[in-house]
């Protein structure tokens, strides 16, 4: 459960919220398939990438994407920028969210963040 100041409410957020500036690159975190751009409420913009095994990436609160739908892309390729916060992160500010499903269930994204170089 996360504290949502913009919303003054305590929630479940099956993703993370990565501050960051309006423009900057948003860089896949795995090679896979793009496999939708679409837009909604809380997320505003977001992609999602197939990474395989039924893994499936999200990234949200972006803008420009840089791909499409049926694309290929490599770990580390740029595919969009961040845009501004929708009216769900506010006072959050800038930021990307990011989750990840398998098999269409919320699995925690820093159980498969590698730390190292």
């Amino acid at each position: 459960t996360v504290y949502f100041a913009t919303l003054d409410e305590y929630k479940c957020n099956p993703g993370l919220v990565i501050q960051s500036s309006e423009g900057t690159a948003i860089k896949a975190a795995a090679d896979g398939v793009i496999t939708k751009i679409d837009e909604d409420e809380e997320k505003g913009v977001y992609i999602n990438q197939a990474v395989g095994d039924g893994y499936i990436a999200t990234y949200g609160q972006i803008v420009n994407p840089e791909v499409a739908a049926g694309d290929f892309v490599e770990a580390g390729q740029t595919i969009a920028y961040v845009n501004k916060p929708t009216k769900y992160y506010t006072k959050e500010g800038d930021n990307v969210y990011f989750s990840i499903e398998k098999d269409g269930k919320s699995v925690n994204p820093l159980d498969y963040i590698d730390y190292e170089d």
